[in-house]
């Protein structure tokens, strides 16, 4: 099969990394008000998984751009693909990390009040008191997905960062899988090995209080991957129908609105990124060629820069606030969609200059020192 050239960058996942990150803000206030669940307000973790997805697909995308002169046969493509994505990851995780494990008592005392507002919200307060040294050198070390004591225990969203790393691990060997065996095969044979695991040891896996090991979300960074894989071979329809069935599959086990929310999800990122061989493509082309614009806006694209920062700096200005409005007696008898709208107006100008500031004096400079390391390694071969 002639396989199609792939394109450098898609500008329109800017908007959408940024919308993602500000959808997990939303719902976090939403709980952090006292606001009753609401549909798609209260489903952040749809937006973790718009995030995965998303991370799936940039990987692929990448992968079928630097193939040629980064090969997976060979060690160095591995050395350097890790390499730069740990310099785009973790220097500002480990600074907000220290910040977090430094402010964790303070921040968990915000989240005291709030749960003496609304007990229903209340969480465990070891995530905000445990400053050990196995709880750094978990965190540090990225480890922290796979271990159910750990997983759960800063004030930072970072089970989602540990998922992420865990990802980055297997993704080469995912990729070599799928150019000898296909995608098809490679992500059924993951999807069943994954299922099996959770069978084999559901005490483990039942432990997390967040999905933060990776076959627990395996499924959806492989949507994400089919999405790039079946974008460049110009046939998305069969990658479009079998990433439904199995998220089916999935909203069928978890029985929640939320993971039923995941296949129109699915559907409208697939359409988002459609080449024109998906079903319908000629009378939805004027909406996704909209829809595209403005997520490539220049707004969308600030969303988009600051995205990583916000997503990981929120709740380190979200759990003040939210802790010093809870202790007001006439906030707290408040309508909750004006708690909800107050919280939110407080909250995010702080924490959208924070993650701009953060992006451009840590972000920008460890992208750049992670290519700069990739320019000087020397090949390694096998």
């Amino acid at each position: 099969m002639i396989e199609r050239p792939v394109a450098d960058h898609v500008p329109w996942l800017d908007g959408l990394r940024g919308i993602a990150a500000l959808w997990v803000f939303v719902s976090h206030v939403q709980i952090l008000s006292g606001m009753r669940y609401v549909p798609l307000i209260s489903w952040g973790g749809l937006a973790v998984d718009l995030f995965m997805m998303l991370s799936g697909f940039l990987m692929a995308h990448h992968y079928l751009l630097r193939r040629a002169r980064e090969p997976w046969g060979e060690p160095s493509t591995w050395v350097h693909f890790w390499t730069r994505r740990f310099f785009r990851i973790a220097p500002l995780y480990y600074l907000l990390l220290i910040v977090a494990l430094a402010l964790g008592p303070w921040l968990g005392e915000q989240r005291g009040a709030i749960a003496a507002a609304w007990p229903g919200t209340a969480t465990s307060a070891a995530r905000y008191t445990d400053q050990s040294f196995g709880n750094l050198l978990a965190h540090m070390s990225f480890v922290f997905g796979a271990l159910p004591d750990y997983a759960f225990r800063t004030a930072l969203p970072d089970w989602s960062i540990g998922l992420e790393m865990q990802f980055y691990l297997v993704f080469p060997l995912l990729m070599l899988a799928v150019a000898r065996f296909g995608a098809f095969a490679v992500g059924a044979v993951t999807v069943l090995a994954c299922v099996g695991m959770r069978w084999l040891w559901p005490g483990y896996f039942h432990q997390f209080e967040m999905p933060a090991f990776l076959p627990l979300k395996m499924y959806v960074f492989f949507i994400g991957m089919g999405i790039a894989l079946s974008r460049m071979r110009g046939r998305m329809t069969p990658a479009l129908i079998a990433s439904l069935a199995l998220a089916a599959a999935y909203a069928v086990a978890e029985r929640s609105s939320e993971s039923a929310a995941r296949l129109p999800l699915i559907a409208a990122l697939f359409y988002l990124m459609n080449d024109g061989s998906l079903p319908g493509s000629s009378r939805l082309a004027g909406v996704v060629t909209w829809v595209r614009t403005v997520l490539s806006a220049r707004v969308s694209r600030f969303l988009g820069d600051t995205a990583y920062g916000f997503y990981l700096v929120h709740l380190l200005v979200l759990l003040p606030v939210a802790g010093a409005l809870a202790r007001h007696p006439a906030y707290v008898q408040t309508p909750a969609v004006v708690r909800w709208l107050m919280c939110m107006a407080l909250a995010a100008p702080i924490a959208y200059a924070l993650a701009w500031l953060l992006y451009r004096a840590v972000e920008v400079p460890g992208i750049r020192l992670g290519k700069s390391l990739v320019r000087r390694r020397p090949a390694v071969t096998a």
